[in-house]
C-alpha cells in the first residue's frame, strides 16, 4: 500500500498507506455518491430517405433534472493551508485485507466513498492518501502535523460548490488503535484527513501510526 521511501532522521515522518495491517476492517455500505454524468448521450437518427431501411429513430431522452442542492455532491478536491494548489480526490473503496484502496501518486488523495460525503449534515467524511514516495516525492498530506487549530480546509464538490471547514483536532495513533467511529455516517458532521506516521520500519517498508486530522464546519460555512 505505500511507495517504499528513506526516512527523515530525527523527525516524525508521516507516509505510507492508510490502515494495512491495522486489523481494522471496513464495512461496504455502498456509495452514497453516484459518478458524475458525463452527458446526455444523443439518439442516433435516421438520414432523410423515401425508403428508410430501418424504424424510425427514437425520441431524444428527456433533460436530466437539475442538481437537489440539499443533496452533496461527490468530492472533486481539497483545499490545504501552504499548499498552493487544490488537491484531487477520487473516490476509494476497501482492498480484500480491509485497508483503504489509496492513490498510488501522493499528489492525488482518496475520499472513502462509502462513507460520508463532505457537506452532508452528518457523519465523517474521510479523505486520506500517501504522504510521500519514493517514486513521485512528497504530496501535500506532508504538511498534516502543521496544521494549527482552527486552519482552514475547503472541499469543492462535482456540482462547483465549496465546503468549508476549520481544523478542531489532531492525533497520531497505533494503526490497530485506529477508531471504527471514525468511518461513521451518523453523529456530528465532520472531515478526517488520514495517513500513515510513527516510527519506519525499514523491514516491513512500513509506518507505525496513523496520523488524523478532524475538521469541523466552519461556523456559517
Amino acid at each position: 500500500m505505500r511507495s517504499p521511501r528513506v526516512r527523515h532522521p530525527g523527525v516524525l515522518v508521516v507516509a505510507g498507506a492508510l490502515l494495512v495491517g491495522s486489523g481494522l476492517v471496513l464495512t461496504g455500505t455502498g456509495s452514497r455518491a453516484d459518478a458524475p454524468d458525463f452527458g446526455t448521450p444523443v439518439a442516433a437518427t435516421t438520414s432523410p430517405s423515401t425508403h428508410p431501411t430501418g424504424p424510425p429513430a427514437a425520441p431524444p431522452p428527456a433533460p436530466l433534472p437539475a442538481p437537489d442542492p440539499a443533496v452533496p455532491a461527490a468530492p472533486a478536491a481539497v483545499t490545504l493551508p501552504a499548499v498552493a494548489d487544490a488537491v484531487p480526490l477520487v473516490p476509494v473503496g476497501v482492498l480484500p485485507g480491509g485497508g483503504l484502496a489509496l492513490p498510488e501518486r501522493p499528489t492525488v488523495l482518496g475520499w472513502y466513498a462509502a462513507g460520508a460525503v463532505p457537506g452532508s449534515p452528518a457523519g465523517t467524511a474521510v479523505l486520506a492518501g500517501h504522504i510521500d514516495s519514493a517514486v513521485y516525492g512528497a504530496g501535500p498530506l506532508e504538511g498534516l502535523l502543521e496544521l494549527a487549530m482552527g486552519d482552514p480546509v475547503t472541499v469543492t464538490d462535482e456540482a462547483g460548490r465549496t465546503h468549508a471547514y476549520v481544523v478542531s483536532a489532531r492525533t497520531s495513533q497505533p494503526k490497530s488503535a485506529l477508531p471504527p467511529e471514525l468511518f461513521r455516517t451518523d453523529g456530528p458532521p465532520q472531515l478526517a484527513l488520514v495517513t500513515c506516521g510513527g516510527e519506519f520500519d525499514e523491514r516491513t517498508g512500513s509506518y507505525a501510526d496513523n496520523v488524523v486530522v478532524l475538521a469541523v464546519p466552519a461556523p456559517g460555512g
